[in-house]
């Protein structure tokens, strides 16, 4: 008997120009990699009358053009009663930056990470972080980098990721790897700056809002 090849899953959803939708597009994404909701069904979620799709449309249509903020956003995956376990730190005080590079770097769990620039406090975004990059010496890997899948740039060709978050090494919120991974208390209360680099913008300087651990809950 020939066993049946599953068919690859194009989970990407894409952002408009108009909508404020990115945290809506990074849930899809998130259910669609999990196979919790088809990206047929996703796509058309405002139209859905029953199902996982529909249920995303109802808990997030609110925020379709206004965006959403992190605790919101918890609030409303929580809401859905999926599968899924949300571990979320927030900002400067729960030190999201390490528990984000910390959660990419075991492998395997997607990091939802909403952000804000710096120079423009009311530019706010959401993007996926699937995994990091660095220098490894032997064994020890020192990242400097987040990689992401934005919603607001090209879907990814040929690479698992579409942009990511770089760590500069110089200026204002800066962190020298490796030992900024375990900063001191004083450390701890001071802002990190990533740059934000994608194909489609500038390079511009953001700080995190928050760092969502999403986990697939395993059934019995």
């Amino acid at each position: 008997m020939k066993t049946k090849r599953q068919e690859p899953v194009r989970f990407f959803m894409q952002q408009s120009d108009l909508d404020g939708a990115c945290g809506v597009h990074i849930a899809a994404m998130i259910l669609a990699i999990h196979d919790l909701a088809k990206p047929s069904a996703l796509h058309e979620m405002s139209h859905r009358k029953s199902g996982i799709s529909a249920l995303v449309w109802q808990a997030f249509q609110h925020t379709y053009f206004a965006g959403v903020h992190p605790e919101e956003w918890v609030e409303l995956m929580d809401g859905l009663n999926l599968p899924l376990a949300l571990t979320a730190k927030y900002g400067v005080q729960d030190n999201a930056d390490s528990h984000a590079l910390e959660w990419l770097m075991r492998g395997g769990d997607l990091v939802a990470l909403a952000f804000a620039s710096v120079k423009h406090a009311r530019t706010k975004h959401w993007a996926l972080a699937v995994g990091v990059e660095g220098a490894a010496v032997g064994k020890v890997l020192s990242p400097d980098s987040m990689l992401l899948i934005d919603p607001s740039a090209s879907e990814p060709s040929f690479s698992p990721f579409n942009a990511r978050l770089r760590l500069p090494q110089t200026g204002p919120g800066r962190r020298a790897a490796p030992n900024w991974l375990k900063p001191s208390e004083e450390e701890k209360r001071k802002p990190v700056h990533w740059l934000y680099e994608a194909a489609e913008w500038n390079a511009e300087e953001v700080r995190l809002l928050a760092a969502i651990r999403v986990q697939l809950r395993l059934t019995a």
